[in-house]
């Protein structure tokens, strides 16, 4: 009986389940979008396909949600879309049918692709003013498009716009590039040809500033990369954009040549700006399983008194850190464009298992920036700093500590970053080095220096699958007796930050008491594999490794601990939200089995 009845159900949904063509639907009938689904699809993924509809199935989450019409005026179009895409993408040989499957009025709609081989690039020339460019001249390594490969529009548009900057950027505000591209479908090849009219050379013209308010035109000027009479160059207009949207003041800024003159060999420049509110407060907060409850509040003006200066006002709380703090910054410092002069005046707390700090602290700092993409920054550190719940077995383990005492000393830091995004990089590289002094000539309570260097890399490896490494060193020492090096500029590790699946700053040597001792040397990294998953949602594979030494200049390779993982992110406008998992390979006595991690960004 059982047999019969599940054959019975299966002939009853052969039956009500029927494969139709929108030829068979009825006219006076409204029919629902049960489900999207593609097969034979290899180039294009089942998201950049879907995108190509105009109605898309209700999400399977949302199941409060009513199902969508479904038009079948629309799907023509959309069939269009799809083979366009591929287009786009090469395949010209692409077919595009489709299948819909019913039940009742619910539409299950099925796209059977057959993507067949695509056309392939057979030349690429470059024409300049009727003569052909030799296949070794270096102009060819900008255009995108690569002898052999799959032909994609994008980087046929992205190799003219390519050509063009370069000659921008060597003063042809005028340049013209024009492109044609010979496809020819039955013998799977494509010829390419760029048409480039470079024109004469010329200088920068005036400049005309538009859209500002309540900021001076002179906060807004001199911060251009470029003066009027010195050769046109798109990478000044650029860079002058990048100061102009640092200044944190506006939030559009467009610059452009006008190139409508009758003096070829001018190129006026306007600059169009939007300014934002003159003062912002933000609020925010959340939740890890490492500092536990957060809390954070700003108050900024962003023209304080005028001239680009700006002020806020910072409060925020953890169970780890809590910080009040004022930060003044001072734009074009001694009439420097790269010039920034900053200043913070803060009382931390920092509650770890090692002690209590409280810490008043006085940091001016003078940061330079050189063009893109070294940084450099000089400054001062004083402050006064108390500790309290400091375990009697971890001064014993040292040799004594300072409870309390003023730290005064300079620090400096150098940056180069040539990554593509701040936030989500997929190429490019990171390089730091930080490094502090205390006590000496300097005078405080604390005879001291720490040094910190860090790299991180970014490379796309292929299929979408991005590869990022980090490699962080550490070495400090006191100067004279132990005691001299404060506790609090130790060197910890373990948790949100360092190596994943470890216990908070737990990683590294104990006190009898189990309690961290921190270190004068610490190494530390990590190799992830990040890959897209669906739509806005990214995963992650990483391996970390890390550990400390309580000896300067003594890099413990041999004793290193390891933690691994996955992780899951879903892109935002203000960066990934980040969801990790750390696993330790050595479990610390006691410790978790795991450690759960959240963040707003990528972990490095």
């Amino acid at each position: 009986m059982l047999v019969l009845a599940v054959f019975f159900l299966a002939v009853l949904h052969c039956a009500s389940s029927r494969a139709s063509k929108v030829e068979d639907l009825l006219d006076n009938e409204v029919y629902y979008l049960r489900a999207l689904s593609f097969s034979g699809n290899h180039a294009l993924s089942d998201t950049e396909l879907t995108a190509q509809f105009s109605v898309k199935p209700r999400p399977f989450y949302q199941l409060w949600k009513k199902r969508p019409a479904f038009d079948p005026d629309a799907l023509s179009s959309d069939l269009k879309r799809v083979r366009r895409l591929y287009e786009a993408r090469g395949y010209y040989k692409t077919t595009v049918s489709y299948e819909l499957n019913m039940v009742g009025n619910l539409i299950a709609l099925r796209i059977q692709i057959r993507e067949n081989e695509p056309v392939r690039v057979q030349q690429v020339t470059i024409e300049l003013d009727g003569f052909v460019v030799p296949a070794d001249d270096p102009l060819y390594k900008h255009i995108p498009l690569k002898i052999g490969e799959v032909f994609s529009e994008k980087d046929y548009q992205d190799g003219a716009e390519a050509i063009e900057i370069v000659f921008r950027n060597a003063a042809y505000a005028h340049v013209s590039v024009a492109r044609r591209a010979h496809v020819s479908v039955p013998r799977g090849t494509v010829q390419v040809f760029f048409t480039v009219r470079p024109g004469e050379k010329a200088v920068f013209g005036a400049t005309q500033l538009e859209g500002e308010q309540t900021v001076g035109a002179d906060v807004v000027l001199r911060e251009l990369a470029y003066k009027a009479g010195e050769p046109f160059s798109q990478r000044k207009l650029d860079e002058s954009r990048d100061r102009i949207l640092a200044l944190n003041l506006f939030a559009l800024v467009n610059i452009r040549p006008e190139l409508d003159t009758r003096n070829p060999r001018v190129a006026p420049i306007r600059l169009t700006v939007k300014e934002k509110p003159k003062h912002a407060i933000a609020v925010g907060g959340g939740y890890n399983t490492q500092s536990q409850f957060i809390a954070d509040f700003e108050w900024t003006d962003r023209n304080w008194f005028g001239d680009g200066r700006q002020l806020s006002l910072v409060a925020q709380y953890s169970n780890i850190d809590s910080t009040v703090a004022a930060n003044f910054r001072q734009p074009s410092l001694f009439n420097s464009p790269r010039a920034t002069g900053l200043v913070s005046v803060r009382e931390d707390i920092q509650q770890v298992p090692t002690y209590t700090l409280f810490g008043t602290r006085l940091i001016p700092r003078l940061e330079y920036k050189f063009e893109r993409p070294i940084t450099i920054s000089v400054g001062y550190q004083l402050e006064y700093d108390s500790l309290s719940h400091v375990d009697p077995s971890v001064p014993r383990a040292l040799g004594g500590i300072e409870d309390s005492g003023i730290v005064s000393g300079p620090n400096a830091r150098l940056s180069i970053n040539t990554t593509n995004d701040p936030y989500n990089p997929s190429s490019g590289e990171v390089f730091t080095i930080d490094a502090m002094a205390g006590g000496g000539i300097f005078g405080g309570n604390y005879d001291f220096y720490r040094v910190v260097t860090e790299i991180k890399d970014y490379y796309l490896i292929g299929w979408g699958i991005i590869l990022a490494t980090r490699a962080k060193l550490g070495i400090a020492d006191s100067i004279g007796s132990q005691k001299n090096y404060p506790l609090f500029y130790r060197f910890y590790a373990g948790g949100e930050g360092s190596v994943r699946g470890y216990p908070y700053l737990r990683l590294g040597p104990k006190s009898a008491d189990n309690v961290p001792l921190g270190g004068l040397t610490w190494i530390e990294g990590s190799v992830e594999l990040r890959h897209k998953i669906w739509k806005q949602l990214d995963g992650a594979a990483f391996l970390d490794f890390g550990q400390l030494s309580t000896d300067a200049y003594h890099i413990p390779i041999n004793n290193l601990r390891f933690g691994a993982g996955p992780a899951i992110s879903y892109e935002t406008p203000v960066g990934p939200l980040r969801l990790d998992l750390g696993i330790p390979f050595n479990k610390p006595p006691g410790g978790p089995n795991w450690q759960v991690y959240f963040s707003i960004g990528q972990y490095f």
